[in-house]
């Protein structure tokens, strides 16, 4: 096996001199580095802004959708939206561990979760079997190269492994806003309609107490209905983060 650079610099293909994430594209073959796991992925838990864009752009059709989003791999050796700039997480088995790998407690046959981004991640499928547009995810056949710097987790056997996946992927996100939000604190949330939008919308609405305000820009009409459904947030402002002055002038109207 050939040595790998831990950050995975031996995969960017272009431009020459950067990092995996902000590479435009990387190889994705799926022969190991001597410091690299393969994993055998079945499922892609895309994030909400990168699904919704795809879901949008091909008007809802799951084939299409399946379509775009296998195009974004081939072009790019990971799955990494041009159009919104991220990725998600991935779950799958590991199926061949180098040996220059530093976590030497993993096994092969493990059932993981990749806690690195979709959008450094080399990755290669070979078809898209369905897809859940609740949950943002995509049931997948496929190989995906976790770097020795790339950090995972292995999947709980006492949780459905597709909520675990959710979860594991925006569990920072609610934990910072629990740690930001205090009693009467005025909390505004772009993208309070995704995943990770709604968990921390949760924690706001739980620390801001009565004299608070959680306030939540959703893009789309499912955005919206699903933060509807949970009433964690006291207004709901519909529209897009890059109309800077509409933003502006709703969050005036909402906090007086």
């Amino acid at each position: 096996m050939k040595p790998g650079n831990k950050f995975g610099t031996h995969r960017v293909i272009e431009p020459k001199g950067v990092l995996p994430q902000p590479a435009w594209r990387i190889d994705n073959t799926m022969e190991i580095y001597d410091n690299e796991i393969l994993i055998a992925v079945d499922m892609l838990n895309i994030d909400a802004a990168s699904f919704t864009q795809i879901e949008e752009a091909e008007g809802g059709d799951v084939t299409k959708m399946a379509r775009h989003s296998l195009s974004i791999i081939a072009e790019r050796g990971k799955h990494h939206n041009p159009d919104t700039g991220s990725g998600g997480v991935l779950r799958g088995t590991v199926e061949q561990i180098g040996p220059e790998f530093p976590d030497k407690n993993l096994k092969v046959g493990d059932r993981i979760s990749t806690l690195v981004s979709l959008s450094l991640t080399p990755l290669l499928l070979s078809e898209i079997r369905a897809i859940d547009k609740e949950t943002c995810q995509m049931h997948v056949s496929g190989h995906a190269i976790l770097f020795a710097s790339g950090i995972y987790a292995v999947l709980p056997e006492d949780m459905d492994e597709a909520l675990a996946i959710a979860v594991l992927d925006v569990a920072g996100a609610p934990a910072q806003a629990a740690k930001l939000c205090r009693p009467g604190d005025n909390v505004f949330i772009v993208g309070a309609g995704g995943k990770s939008g709604l968990l921390c919308a949760y924690e706001a609405r739980k620390r801001v107490g009565i004299t608070g305000k959680v306030i939540g820009l959703v893009h789309g009409d499912a955005g919206k209905r699903r933060l509807e459904r949970t009433g964690f947030a006291d207004v709901i402002i519909q529209g897009s983060a890059t109309d800077q002055l509409f933003v502006y002038e709703q969050i005036l109207a909402a906090t007086g």
